[in-house]
């Protein structure tokens, strides 16, 4: 009897240690992702939103995660995420910048990496017109030039068009009757180049029947 409640015993021990190696943690320093987010709400910048998101490695999924944490040592807190995972990321100044990390664990076998999302933001998009669309392109390359420094930006890939989303397909006109532009979409999406949007920015408004969901810039390789 007493073999046997040590077999049972051991394979107990044995199954939690297995449970518990099987995961790693990982962390990032909080520092440059504070002033990334500092950055971006500067009021030349309003029109826009920047996210982070936890993205499983080789994957567009999200990073199979229970529970993320911002912490400096000595105070601690759970990350909520957004409905589409973004981490909501205070600007929490009182963390000791030197420590501040952003932590969370997985399986061993999995690894995540942070990924920086830049997206107009949705109280923009109740209307369109060329002229926002000018706007929003010229705060994403003032923005992704400002993120990267000097002499980061000539590094950094630029914005070659906008990418605007919407709930289904649709065809936009901008401008009037006497001057106007019909656009298509193609699987919900509409790609339009820089050239296209310095041919629209006169247009104050644009007509569509569908749900602008999002815009987001496409960057040159």
């Amino acid at each position: 009897m007493k073999f046997k409640l040590l077999a049972s015993a051991l394979i107990a021990a044995v199954a939690s240690f297995s449970s518990i190696s099987a995961e790693k943690e990982s962390a990032f320093t909080y520092t440059g992702l504070y002033k990334s987010l500092k950055t971006s709400k500067q009021s030349e910048f309003s029109q826009l939103k920047l996210n982070f998101l936890l993205l499983e490695t080789g994957t567009p999924r999200l990073c199979p995660t229970e529970k993320v944490t911002l912490g400096d040592g000595e105070h601690k807190y759970e990350v909520l995420r957004g409905e589409e995972g973004a981490l909501l990321l205070p600007l929490d100044k009182s963390l000791k910048k030197d420590h501040a990390a952003i932590r969370f664990s997985t399986a061993a076998n999995v690894t995540c990496h942070l990924s920086m999302q830049i997206k107009v933001a949705d109280f923009e998009l109740e209307t369109l017109s060329g002229v926002k669309l000018n706007l929003w392109f010229k705060q994403f390359e003032a923005l992704y030039s400002t993120l990267a420094g000097w002499p980061g930006r000539y590094f950094m890939p630029q914005v070659t068009a906008l990418v605007l989303s919407f709930d289904k397909d649709t065809e936009i006109t901008f401008g009037d009757a006497d001057n106007k532009k019909v656009l298509a979409t193609s699987h919900k999406k509409l790609v339009i180049t820089h050239e296209e949007i310095a041919r629209l920015k006169q247009s104050k408004k644009a007509v569509f029947n569908a749900n602008l969901v999002s815009v987001l810039p496409k960057l040159s390789k």
